[in-house]
């Protein structure tokens, strides 16, 4: 089983950006995801950058993806996704209209496309899409029935991190700023790890992230690392963390190589999750929960049993 890291999810400065991915080039995942997928505002890092950016870890030895937008609302958009789609790289698919620009080359679906069954994964299969990342509301079993369906295709899963959950026309950020979307003054870089939003009862359920909503806990799928592979799936998914994704590497890559159990990483990951570690969907539990072990094997045992 192997790491991959998505895209980075927030706004964060230019020079920060770059100095990450320096970082990220001596880590142990062997896929790395560049490029914004939330608002064409934040592609701040323009081609030349993202193709330097590129180079740079490929020479370190990883496979590199270009990350293209959940939402397309414009022209410029377009025309700027089909300039990403050019680049010598795979292309990460998060809307299906960007698949026009992205004949003869190789492409990965990503956690935004709709794949929700298996005859939609076999369609995806029959146009050649290399990999399915799988969407992060569905259940174990939903997730088994799409696996089994495509073998040749590989699987990768949301394994840490804040799950990607919705994208709206307008942007959440400014708004709550008193802002227009077209006047932002892309304020969402004020809020490298969203803006908290939380019950009424004062639970944190959500951060806002510009025009997308994104979980307030983290999910931390490391205690079904052997129950993943069993299913298929052979990439785990870190979500970039603003002050500790290297060491969150490091953890998942411990228990990948068998120098730490997972129950003993779940706690040290718990730290880099002030409101809360997940897995409750792949249970089919309210998606901000988190199953044990021990509940999971009672889980497990429950839906294993003959109906009669």
């Amino acid at each position: 089983m192997k790491l991959s890291l998505g895209p980075i999810p927030f706004l964060w400065e230019k020079n920060r950006i770059s100095s990450f991915y320096k970082e990220i080039a001596g880590t142990a995942v062997s896929v790395v995801y560049i490029g914004e997928v939330v608002c064409s505002k934040r592609a701040i890092l323009g081609i030349d950058m993202l193709k330097t950016i590129c180079e740079m870890l490929t020479d370190a030895g990883k496979e590199v993806v270009i990350s293209t937008f959940g939402l397309m609302t414009n022209h410029e958009e377009l025309e700027f996704t089909e300039a990403l789609c050019k680049i010598s790289a795979l292309v990460e698919i998060n809307n299906i209209g960007i698949l026009n620009f992205c004949a003869g080359k190789e492409t990965i679906a990503g956690p935004h496309l709709a794949i929700y069954n298996a005859p939609t994964a076999k369609f995806f299969s029959s146009i050649g899409v290399k990999r399915i990342v799988f969407m992060p509301e569905l259940s174990r079993d939903a997730i088994r029935s799409i696996s089994s369906a495509v073998p040749a295709v590989e699987k990768e899963i949301i394994a840490f991190g804040n799950l990607p959950l919705a994208f709206s026309w307008r942007c959440y950020t400014a708004r709550a700023l008193g802002m227009s979307k077209s006047n932002c003054a892309i304020s969402c870089i004020k809020y490298p790890e969203g803006m908290p939003l939380e019950t009424m009862d004062r639970m944190p359920v959500y951060n806002i992230n510009g025009t997308q909503i994104v979980s307030a806990q983290k999910v931390c799928m490391i205690e079904e690392m052997e129950l993943l592979r069993d299913m298929g799936i052979g990439l785990l998914r870190i979500i970039p963390h603003a002050t500790a994704t290297s060491e969150i590497i490091g953890i998942y890559n411990s228990v990948i190589e068998g120098i730490i159990p997972p129950s003993k990483a779940v706690e040290a990951l718990r730290k880099f999750a002030p409101e809360g570690i997940s897995n409750g969907w792949f249970y089919g539990q309210p998606g901000w929960e988190y199953v044990g072990k021990e509940s999971a094997e009672a889980y497990a045992r429950q839906t294993s049993q003959p109906c009669f």
